[in-house]
Order: C-alpha cells, then structure tokens, then sequence
C-alpha cells in the first residue's frame, strides 16, 4: 500500500529507504572478506588487523599499531586485487586503516 502525500511514515522505513540507496555493502559482504581475511593476508599480520566496515567501496581495517599500518600500507594494491578477486568483482577500490583494538 502506498502513502498518500501528507500521511505521516515512521522514521525507521524512511531511514531504511534511504540506507539501501546510499549503502553497497551488505553485512554478508564484510562476513565474506572476513572469512578470506587469512587467506588474503599472512596469518601472522591477519592476527593484528580486522576488516572492520564496507562503504561503498572503501574497506575499513582495524589494526592494532601503526607498524602494523605500515607493513600493510606497502601490501594494499595486492590486497586490494584479491579481495576483488575472491568476490568476483571490482568491489574494493580503496582501504583505509585505523589504529586500535583490531
């Protein structure tokens, strides 16, 4: 059933409209590039750095120190290139890195 204009809409079926148009990323999408996280990087640098949140086509990666930052920074186009690979598209075109808990 659609509104007529001037009714009234609760804010969370606006704001769900409103998410799904400017949101790519979906939670199956970062539980995706989670799973391969291993596999895309070593497993002894994966341990101290998480994938954290998608938007649009920037990935997010929690990492515990700016060395880890750093050594990860030199990494980036590689990563970059498997992740998309493994999801079977150009999905990610940028990462960024922020340090804390990861």
């Amino acid at each position: 059933m659609s509104r007529r204009q001037g009714e009234y809409a609760h804010i969370s079926d606006i704001l769900a409209g409103i998410v799904k148009t400017i949101r790519r990323e979906s939670a199956t999408d970062l539980t995706r590039i989670r799973e391969e996280w291993d596999r895309v990087v070593d497993p002894a640098i994966a341990a101290y750095a998480r994938p954290e949140a998608i938007k649009k086509d920037i990935l997010l990666i929690r990492v515990a120190s700016p060395a880890v930052t750093h050594r990860l920074r030199f990494m980036t186009p590689a990563i970059i290139e498997k992740i998309n690979s493994r999801m079977g598209e150009d999905f990610i075109v940028e990462i960024r890195y922020a340090v804390g808990s990861a």
